[in-house]
């Protein structure tokens, strides 16, 4: 918890009973300790609709774990020794109402994504994509990485981070999540709202 507080700048209210911290009302954010839960509290705190966001910080992270929880509504999943640096980020992404999970997690979500997708739709033409931006955009559509594309086109793995943050500017979305629903016909709504299928 101290670690959390110096990372959040002091900003949270820390409590070490999950009793203590839903006392009073039901907080705008929720960072829990998901690993010192029992069952019983985990089953809890899923089954109760949120008006903020619900973060489950776990000692040992699984793709299979994270998977099913975002399915289930918590909006963040995250090692419970994560980076000070990055939990301020963790936080202010939730309370945006995106999601946060680790790359692990996502590469899963999406290549279960694009496994139950009908091919992807060519991309609109007022995209304006070069060449290269194309190729970049076919094997995102595979759920490939930006190792594994760095790897196929021959090219760096950060002028593939230049070639996808170009990509999802054109495009209009903020990750590539939203890009591969955006081609497939989908909203991040609908695939949160049908959320056992992902």
């Amino acid at each position: 918890m101290q670690r959390w507080q110096q990372a959040l700048h002091s900003d949270a209210h820390c409590c070490t009973r999950l009793e203590d911290a839903l006392r009073g009302g039901e907080p705008t954010l929720l960072l829990v300790h998901w690993s010192g839960l029992d069952a019983h509290w985990q089953r809890t705190l899923l089954a109760r609709p949120w008006p903020g966001a619900l973060v489950a910080l776990v000692d040992r992270p699984s793709p299979e774990e994270g998977e099913w929880l975002l399915r289930h509504g918590v909006s963040g999943y995250a090692n419970t020794y994560i980076q000070p640096e990055l939990l301020p980020e963790l936080v202010a992404s939730v309370m945006r109402g995106d999601v946060w999970a680790g790359p692990e997690v996502m590469q899963g979500l999406l290549k279960r994504l694009l496994d139950r997708q009908e091919p992807v739709l060519r991309p609109a033409d007022d995209w304006h994509l070069s060449g290269r931006e194309q190729e970049v955009l076919a094997l995102l559509a595979q759920g490939l990485s930006n190792k594994l594309i760095a790897r196929q086109l021959e090219i760096t793995e950060r002028t593939v981070k230049a070639h996808v943050s170009a990509i999802l500017e054109k495009s209009g979305v903020h990750d590539r999540i939203e890009l591969i629903l955006k081609l497939s016909g989908q909203t991040l709504s609908d695939s949160r709202n049908a959320g056992a299928k992902i």
